[in-house]
């Protein structure tokens, strides 16, 4: 359990959050890149199986055809989905852990009420959910 809530910067005063703005983008990074990669990898075992029992594919017939590509594809994918959030600083505390989504906070001292985003953006956090939702 701590090690899922530790990472939350200790800003956010979240029982025991223990960590900062580095700790937090680097769980939210670790945290897609295990997601997603894992999700895409059992669905490459199900084209394996699929192609093996179904289409009556022999396993060295897929290992030249589409192991290796897939593999490229998988990573490549993870990869990118997991570094764009990162480099637009929209790994953010969202409760209880670090996930992609923008940071609000005031605008300033003189607007009373008024929130406005203080690290992430809301474009990639868009583009992000959309294709997540759609895998």
């Amino acid at each position: 359990t701590w090690i899922l809530w530790g990472m939350v910067p200790k800003e956010t005063e979240w029982l025991w959050a223990a960590g900062n703005t580095s700790t937090c983008s680097a769980q939210g990074f670790f945290g897609v890149l295990g997601f997603y990669g894992e999700l895409l990898y059992q669905a490459a075992i199900s084209l394996n199986i699929l192609l093996l029992i179904v289409f009556g594919w022999k396993q060295e017939t897929f290992s030249k055809k589409v192991e290796k590509p897939m593999h490229f594809i998988i990573i490549a994918f993870v990869l990118v989905f997991a570094i764009i959030p990162l480099v637009y600083e929209t790994y953010n505390p969202e409760c209880g852990i670090c996930n992609t989504t923008v940071l609000w906070g005031k605008c300033s001292t003189n607007d009373e009420g008024k929130l406005c985003i203080v690290r992430g953006n809301e474009q990639v956090v868009t583009v992000i959910r959309l294709i997540a939702f759609a895998l």
